[in-house]
């Protein structure tokens, strides 16, 4: 990371031990401070165990084994299978924080913006709540970032790896082609289309492969697509949980998009940023009411909006792509 200004070298030692002592509390899902018991977290642990060839108390199970590849990574680290996962949750949780700031500079924001930006998502609830508890949606999150970042700077064969990479951590990687395709229609770059429905068309047959081979404990069914579920939504209206961990989620970077659309400091429409910024948004939000119908909802669906939500803060409505 080339640091422009000698300040910015103590805010980069400040937010790596940010990072480190914001997820400590809940690392491993570390039940001390916060009675949440991170349920999926022991289907992740047992692939991690299955990729080492150990035996495998607890089932491969579908939605669990599509997303392998945090778990393939963490299979070659010397530690339990918890440790091992959530270091590399924390390195994707790092690697999403240092694309953030490089999307922001790429769009023109001042350091100080950036800097602000990176902080607050640093001391956010999903940072704290979610990075460390065995799950892996630091993994998609960072894809995401990642696949932002590569769009801007016209990566396109970097955008369509990132999107592929990011249905390997987690299928809500598809945010990424909204966003594509929004940006291609407002800058009126059509042909860019072209590699949005190549991303698209592979996203679907590897997911298609994904479901096909992916391993399953015997017994598991192979194919258990989401569904509605008139008691998974009932279920979701009734915990005070769903609606905290909602609330809490969208936090500060909610309150600023609000404030700069009451105040006209943000433009939904005028450049290819914030055009596409939102398009990911109304994807994200799709996202979270079809968990909320299928299945537990909570916030770390609103957690791949994060990256959207910063840049329709600091795009300003003059700015061009």
């Amino acid at each position: 990371m080339r640091l422009s200004l000698p300040k910015e070298k103590y805010l980069l030692l400040g937010a790596v031990l940010s990072l480190l002592l914001v997820c400590l509390p809940r690392f491993n899902g570390n039940q001390t401070w916060v009675q949440q018991v991170p349920w999926d977290a022991q289907y992740f642990n047992a692939y991690v165990s299955y990729f080492r060839g150990e035996i495998v108390d607890t089932p491969i199970r579908p939605m669990s084994n599509s997303r392998f590849l945090l778990p393939l990574i963490a299979s070659v680290l010397p530690f339990a299978a918890s440790t091992a996962l959530n270091l590399v949750n924390l390195f994707c949780a790092a690697g999403s924080l240092l694309c953030l700031y490089y999307i922001l500079k790429e769009m023109g924001a001042e350091p100080r913006q950036r800097w602000w930006a990176v902080y607050i998502g640093l001391f956010s609830f999903p940072s704290f709540y979610y990075t460390c508890i065995g799950y892996v949606d630091p993994g998609a999150i960072f894809f995401v970032s990642l696949g932002v970042y590569a769009w801007l700077k016209k990566w396109y064969k970097t955008y369509i790896l990132a999107v592929l990479l990011g249905l390997m951590a987690k299928e809500t990687s598809i945010v990424l082609l909204p966003f594509a395709m929004a940006w291609s229609f407002q800058s009126k770059q059509y042909r860019h289309l072209l590699y949005v429905s190549f991303g698209l068309s592979l996203f679907f047959f590897l997911h298609y492969l994904i479901q096909l081979y992916a391993p399953l404990t015997p017994g598991e069914l192979r194919f258990k697509p989401w569904q509605f579920n008139w008691g998974a939504a009932q279920n979701n209206l009734n915990r005070p949980h769903t609606l905290l961990s909602l609330v809490l989620s969208l936090g500060i970077p909610a309150l600023l998009v609000v404030r700069g659309l009451l105040k006209n400091d943000i433009s939904l429409f005028k450049n290819a940023y914030s055009f596409a910024a939102f398009g990911a948004l109304l994807a994200v939000f799709a996202l979270y009411v079809f968990s909320f119908v299928t299945t537990v909802a909570d916030g770390r669906i609103i957690w791949h909006g994060y990256v959207f939500m910063f840049m329709l803060i600091f795009a300003k409505p003059k700015l061009k792509a």
